[in-house]
């Protein structure tokens, strides 16, 4: 139970942070709302994973942004430093709302973290907190309108298919040195998923 609950909790918590990001920018998240549900239920799961199987917690925040940042490369369809910028403006102001609650409603953070129903409730007051914020800078249209198509690179689907590479490569030798082969599975599925649309992207814009 322990694990479906905290699945649950992580994907409405996603959910949040990536209705955020996007609405900042302008950005109808509801537009890729299955890619982005199927994407953050295999982030929860490898969250699940390094966080239970193996003292690797650390590395949780710095994969779901990489692969956030991946996301909104080739499935929303940014430029990478655009995606970069979405993506980082989206979990700093996630960050800043969920800190005004640990402050205003819970003692501690250490007392969320530390009591598994304080931090359940703390990951659903912050996914409620920012979904009504993302729905409110949605439906007032407040939020940014940056054109990055100015920042993007030359080839940049290939650059964008070998970064997924590499920090899967990357990733890979960390949880092979671990043994933590479902993570391994999950992490390629996600990834493998990043890499479909960007290809089709390409292919799409030889067309």
């Amino acid at each position: 139970m322990e694990s479906v609950a905290f699945m649950a909790f992580s994907t409405i918590e996603g959910l949040g942070i990536f209705a955020l990001m996007m609405t900042i920018f302008k950005i109808n998240p509801l537009h890729y709302s299955w890619q982005a549900l199927f994407v953050i239920l295999l982030m929860s799961l490898q969250s699940y994973l390094l966080r239970s199987e193996l003292p690797l917690y650390y590395l949780v925040p710095i994969i779901n942004i990489m692969l956030f940042i991946f996301f909104v490369a080739t499935v929303v369809k940014e430029p990478l430093v655009g995606a970069a910028v979405i993506t980082l403006t989206g979990y700093t102001a996630f960050s800043l709302l969920q800190t005004m609650i640990v402050k205003f409603v819970f003692d501690s953070i250490i007392e969320s973290q530390t009591i598994l129903v304080y931090g359940y409730a703390l990951q659903t007051s912050s996914a409620v907190t920012t979904g009504l914020v993302a729905w409110l800078l949605y439906k007032l249209g407040i939020g940014f309108t940056w054109s990055f198509e100015r920042v993007r690179f030359k080839r940049e689907d290939l650059i964008v298919s070998s970064s997924i590479f590499v920090v899967l490569i990357f990733f890979t030798i960390i949880l092979y040195r671990n043994e933590i082969w479902s993570n391994i599975l999950f992490f390629s599925i996600t990834l493998s998923f990043f890499l479909y649309y960007a290809v089709r992207k390409e292919k799409k814009d030889h067309d």
